[in-house]
This record gives C-alpha cells, structure tokens and sequence, in this order.
C-alpha cells in the first residue's frame, strides 16, 4: 500500500487562488530537493524521493473531517493539535 504524509498548513488571512496550488507544489519540491543536497548522506528522511501528490485548501470543517479519518478529532477539538 502506498504511504502519504498529510500536512495541515493554518492559511487565515493568506487570500489564496486555485492557481497558487502548483506554485506552493513546485516550492516544496524545490525545498525538499534542497534539504536532501544539504543533509547529503545523512538524509535519512529520504527527501530526494517526496512528491507533492495533492494540494487543496480547506474550511476548518474540511480540516476537521481529514482530522477525524485519521483517528485524531479528539485531540483537534481539545486543541491539543
């Protein structure tokens, strides 16, 4: 099965368009290659091999729908996230 890392990035007062997804996608991957050069074999995260695979803005409903699939609601709503 394949495996994913889900970031939850807090966006309030950034006005975003559908268009800055593959701006904010192209930066990551540029920030991952970067880091993976500068940690050379001592990266052991393996960053050379991360890809952006989706990006999508969300409402704090959406967010606490992906947060409660995870099986972390509970600490989202005790703000302990």
């Amino acid at each position: 099965m394949r495996r994913f890392a889900i970031i939850i990035l807090d966006l309030d007062d950034v006005h975003l368009e559908e268009d800055d997804k593959n701006q904010l996608a192209k930066i990551i991957e540029e920030s991952l290659q970067w880091w993976h050069g500068y940690f050379g074999q001592g990266d052991r995260l393996e960053l050379d091999k991360w890809r952006v695979y989706h990006i999508e803005w969300g409402d704090e409903l959406t967010v606490a729908r992906v947060l409660n699939a995870l099986g972390k609601f509970r600490e989202y709503i005790k703000g302990e996230l």
